[in-house]
């Protein structure tokens, strides 16, 4: 295929067909609600990938990516599916898990505004890694996965964010094998929690956060049994480092819950690595 950034293209008309053509197989088999959002006026300022890209590539991906809306449960793509294209969260929050014994999923982390799904595999495996479900209401932007190297490939800048976040992946998954490998139950909730105030951007002068996730999905984040993340989280509302009801997490107390789950968990990596 020939560098569609750098013009010339002889064949857009098709490939944009193309292109059609496979969001409606997507949107066929799920019955989602396609869009078609303005890549330059997008508020999501923090997109994984997109942040390195300059005025006239971000047009002419806008050319080529389509949106799609995706209801709470709905799942995007499935682990082992073919891939056709890379993802991007522009609204909502998605589970990424995988299907452990006994047909029960381990989350392996949650993504929200500005994630991109699919980019590690991009000349690499053709399966999906995961399954990728919506925690909630969701808009996801999806790009033609030739259509994507068409546009990147000349760009260093873009390869070497790719690198970077795969890196960054790769330390993210260091750290959750030690997690569920070495701390104790109450350290395992304390960074499910820190995970919910990132992904859903807690702010203590704001009135808390409300989580899509039930009791069994945080089990399944920390690797425990909801039984047990309901006691955990009966203990810390006493402690005083959070306050909630039902899925509403009305305070946090953000440095304490740090205190208790990642001063372990950097001790544990330190020892690793050396």
């Amino acid at each position: 295929m020939q560098n569609l950034y750098n013009g010339n293209f002889h064949d857009t008309y098709f490939l944009q067909y193309m292109c059609f053509d496979k969001i409606g197989d997507l949107i066929n088999k799920n019955q989602m609600t396609r869009i078609t959002p303005q890549c330059l006026t997008c508020r999501v300022h923090n997109c994984t990938i997109m942040k390195s890209f300059g005025p006239e590539m971000t047009q002419t991906f806008n050319t080529y990516k389509h949106a799609v809306e995706y209801k709470k449960g709905e799942q995007i793509f499935g682990e082992g599916e073919e891939i056709h294209g890379l993802h991007f969260i522009q609204a909502g929050i998605v589970k990424l898990e995988l299907q452990g014994r006994h047909h029960r999923n381990f989350i392996l982390r949650l993504a929200g505004q500005g994630y991109a799904l699919g980019y590690r595999n991009i000349n690499g495996s053709k399966r999906q890694p995961y399954s990728a479900v919506a925690v909630e209401d969701c808009r996801v932007c999806y790009i033609d996965i030739d259509h994507f190297r068409a546009i990147t490939g000349p760009s260093k800048e873009i390869m070497l964010e790719l690198l970077n976040n795969c890196q960054a992946e790769t330390e993210n998954a260091e750290q959750r094998l030690l997690q569920m490998a070495h701390l104790s139950v109450r350290e395992k909730v304390a960074g499910v929690l820190l995970h919910l105030a990132e992904i859903y951007r807690y702010h203590p002068e704001r009135n808390g956060i409300r989580v899509h996730l039930d009791r069994q999905e945080m089990a399944d984040l920390a690797g425990t049994t909801k039984e047990q993340v309901s006691k955990i989280l009966a203990d810390f509302t006493l402690e005083n480092v959070i306050r909630f009801r039902a899925k509403h997490f009305k305070t946090m107390d953000v440095e304490r819950l740090r205190d208790i789950s990642e001063g372990v968990i950097e001790h544990l990596a330190v020892s690793v690595h050396n």
